[in-house]
């Protein structure tokens, strides 16, 4: 188990290296972009991304116990509400997926042409 532990350390800390270089260039290019152009969108999806993996790489880290845990509150709501868009790309457009966050529930179903 400790082998495995420090796998996933070593993993973690080269991932994070890379996310950083993501979050970095995002940000540049962030600043180069008037604030109404359509591709503002899809570099703040690219930051949210990263910073969904930069989490990832903390738990990583947690568990080879190279980072102390630092419980922490979480909503729930915020986080499948991210997933719900990420799933919406992947599912392609014969899915439909609706989430709630008002009613706590959510739901999908395939559509016919």
């Amino acid at each position: 188990m400790e082998a495995v532990g420090r796998l996933a350390g070593g993993v973690a800390h080269d991932f994070n290296n890379i996310l950083n270089v993501i979050y970095g260039y995002s940000d540049l290019a962030m600043e180069k972009v008037d604030t109404g152009h359509p591709v503002l969108r899809d570099i703040t999806k690219i930051k949210d991304a990263a910073a969904r993996a930069t989490r990832l790489t903390k738990q990583l880290l947690v568990f080879s116990r190279q980072q102390a845990v630092q419980p922490a509150v979480l909503d729930l709501n915020k986080l499948i509400s991210g997933w719900s868009q990420m799933l919406e790309r992947l599912v392609g457009e014969d899915i439909n997926i609706f989430f709630n966050p008002a009613i706590g529930w959510a739901s999908s179903w395939r559509t016919t042409a």
